[in-house]
């Protein structure tokens, strides 16, 4: 046995080392409360780590009050607005006096621009103020949504761009004609003119445009832009071209549905290299297009949309009717802003088009140009708004002639498939004004040698942003 002062000894000992868990060295012994560290973060202006630790725990702390709460604040602080909206949505239905919780809510209708509803959250807020301070905070914000929804009523941009480059294959002109045309048509001995003839050449060209944008509500726009290209070569100037679009249409959210409805013209005008023709009447590459298209989109969740789109249009070329169509194109498309890429936004589409031919390819066939083409295109973007930024891009399509030996007398059924791939960087060097290198290559496989061809094309560009 112990004496007893010994026990006393031992036993104030063992109590004191029970105790030291809990009292001590708490950091060694019990895990620190995320909620409570994120809270710290945030204090400490690092919302994106505070999002960081929150975010992988919600599918296990969804709905719990403190939870819920910090959650949304880092993703409001580190611009994660859909996800902010979440948090602080499901908060409130649980508990719908969480005053704290409905500012917070308000603020980021606000940044995301839905003034309606930021407003509709901080009317009812002040209702219920606790003091005049808080009062006068609630009024500044309704006095900063009226600013805000006249100098959003009509907005309008503009920009200009000039810039300069390299295109290696000005015509997409196969590599080898005479062999291609002895395969195609078995025809021997033909030598490559006009249009034919592989060309490479610098250029320089300007681009500008103008849009705008006419609030009829929150959810109902009307819109319309027009932009202006030009292009000179420096030693080809057959191939100087000149390209005018113009755009209009309507804006409206229903639901869970966003939907635009839009019409489009375009004109594109280029001589090309002359060609003798039977008719003596030079062949051109002008060409003239007009159309519309529906566009439904609608949110898989907060930061995933579902995309539908048809367009039709109406191809006419002036000196070349037989390539007149009109045109069917429809895409379902996903578009995604991973919350592990801050700002960035992934883009995947598939795509069918269907090109009813108008009239015969010549005055000697019956035979059209009629086709279909399925296609696939992959795009990623980092964040636009930062000082430094990117867009590539990937996409291939397979065009199928719908009629026999429509480009080739030896070939039944062409074939093409064509691979596009583009990359473009953007860096804000000061102001509005930024620098885009851009690269841009072509390759087009046919079982037709004509239609073969690869092309690569690259340049940079000055732009100024007008607001």
């Amino acid at each position: 046995m112990y004496p007893r002062s010994g026990f006393l000894c031992f036993f104030r000992l063992s109590l004191l080392l029970l105790l030291g868990c809990s009292i001590a060295t708490p950091v060694n012994c019990q895990p620190a409360d995320p909620v409570a560290q994120a809270k710290a973060l945030i204090e400490n202006k690092q919302a994106d780590a505070a999002f960081s630790l929150l975010a992988p725990l919600e599918l296990r702390r969804a709905g719990d009050r403190d939870f819920d709460y910090w959650l949304g604040v880092a993703a409001l602080e580190s611009d994660r607005l859909e996800r902010a909206t979440l948090a602080f949505e499901r908060l409130l239905i649980r508990n719908p006096d969480f005053d704290s919780a409905r500012l917070e809510l308000a603020r980021t209708y606000l940044r995301m621009g839905s003034i309606d509803l930021a407003e509709q959250e901080f009317t009812r807020l002040l209702t219920r103020a606790p003091n005049e301070t808080g009062r006068k905070l609630l009024e500044d914000y309704l006095a900063e949504i009226k600013r805000i929804r006249e100098r959003q009523r009509f907005n309008r941009s503009a920009y200009i761009e000039i810039g300069g480059g390299r295109d290696n294959n000005l015509s997409s002109s196969t590599r080898d004609f005479s062999s291609a045309i002895l395969n195609s048509f078995g025809l021997p001995g033909i030598v490559a003119t006009g249009n034919s003839i592989r060309r490479g050449d610098n250029f320089f060209s300007v681009q500008t445009g103008v849009d705008g944008i006419f609030r009829l509500r929150e959810d109902r726009s009307i819109f319309a832009s027009a932009d202006l290209s030009l292009r000179r070569y420096r030693e080809f100037n057959d191939y100087d071209y000149f390209l005018a679009n113009a755009n209009f249409g309507y804006q409206t959210r229903r639901g869970q549905f966003d939907y635009t409805m839009s019409g489009f013209v375009q004109s594109f005008r280029q001589d090309g290299a002359f060609v003798d023709t039977i008719s003596a009447e030079r062949v051109s590459n002008d060409r003239d297009s007009r159309g519309m298209n529906l566009e439904v989109r609608r949110n898989l969740g907060t930061d995933t949309q579902i995309v539908l789109g048809i367009q039709f249009s109406a191809l006419r070329y002036k000196t070349n009717p037989g390539q007149d169509t009109n045109q069917l194109q429809m895409s379902l498309a996903l578009q995604q802003q991973p919350a592990w890429w801050p700002g960035g936004t992934l883009y995947a589409s598939l795509s069918y088009g269907y090109d009813d031919a108008r009239r015969p390819l010549n005055l000697f066939t019956e035979t059209t140009a009629t086709r279909h083409t399925p296609g696939i295109r992959l795009v990623a973007q980092s964040d636009t708004r930062a000082a430094m930024s990117w867009l590539s891009s990937v996409g291939w399509s397979r065009r199928i002639d719908d009629e026999p030996f429509a480009r080739a007398t030896l070939v039944q059924t062409g074939r093409d498939d064509l691979l596009e791939v583009y990359v473009r960087g953007t860096w804000k060097f000061v102001g509005a004004w930024s620098l885009q290198p851009y690269a841009v290559y072509v390759r087009n496989k046919s079982n037709i040698d004509l239609y073969t061809f690869a092309k690569a094309e690259g340049g940079v560009t000055l732009r100024r942003d007008f607001k």
